[in-house]
């Protein structure tokens, strides 16, 4: 698994900015479903935790403003130069599989594009985001990251 993960974290750093003309739309478009369903209270000024970030343009560039805090994390380092100059917005280079966040300290984690139910420990970067005691909002482009998303979810992990 460590192999995988040097093999995405590189692949990440690799693409710079061409991140966002694979991924933009799609993240843009994720981040919107997520402040539809539920996120409207980052007005009232929730702390939010963003775990598998990129650049942040989709989820920092659009929530940060009106969130209390708003956390940008990622395992490639290199993406976290474009969120750390937004305003409002910190940033953390970690694995989200352990996540060195305290628990209560978030009150809405995000994972938009993360879950990887087949190769990088995708259970356990959801397992992860559940034990912050938040309420965690995750969505994948593909139907196995979504099944095993709903499955954790429901049983609360």
């Amino acid at each position: 698994m460590l192999g995988y993960k040097l093999y995405v974290r590189n692949y990440y750093e690799a693409l710079d900015t061409r991140y966002l003309e694979l991924y933009l739309r799609d993240s843009v478009l994720s981040y919107l479903r997520a402040a539809e369903g539920g996120l409207g209270g980052v007005r009232g000024g929730l702390r939010v935790l963003d775990i598998g970030c990129g650049v942040g343009v989709g989820g920092a560039g659009l929530l940060s403003g009106s969130a209390r805090q708003y956390v940008c994390l990622d395992m490639a380092c290199g993406v976290l130069r474009y969120p750390n100059y937004l305003p409002n917005v910190d940033v953390i280079c970690a694995d989200a599989a352990l996540l060195p966040i305290r628990p209560g300290s978030i009150d809405y984690a995000l994972l938009i594009n993360v879950v990887n139910a087949e190769a990088d420990g995708g259970e356990q970067v959801v397992r992860e985001a559940l034990g912050l005691g938040a309420r965690v909002y995750a969505e994948s482009p593909r139907a196995v990251d979504n099944e095993l998303i709903r499955r954790l979810i429901s049983l609360g992990f």
